[in-house]
């Protein structure tokens, strides 16, 4: 399989390239290759899953923040100003 992002017609969509370990990818191919899915289908995952930890991630950071805003300002604020 080819490391990078397949070529589509599709409209509306971006070319993203992506560098992971290679055994990583490796373990990928065998995995999508065993299940049946498309060099397309595996970028897809990998991306929407990363994007969705990150989300994830984000969310709780600003959560956790607005928490210790309530109860001292200027702890939360601390490490922004440096």
């Amino acid at each position: 399989m080819d490391a990078t992002m397949p070529r589509t017609k599709a409209q509306g969509m971006t070319r993203i390239e992506l560098y992971v370990p290679t055994a990583l990818f490796s373990e990928a191919e065998e995995l999508a290759e065993f299940e049946g899915w498309k060099l397309s289908e595996l970028h897809r995952v990998f991306w929407e899953n990363g994007f969705g930890i990150y989300v994830e991630r984000s969310n709780k950071r600003m959560i956790n923040k607005r928490l210790r805003e309530k109860i001292s300002p200027d702890v939360a604020n601390q490490g922004e100003e440096e």
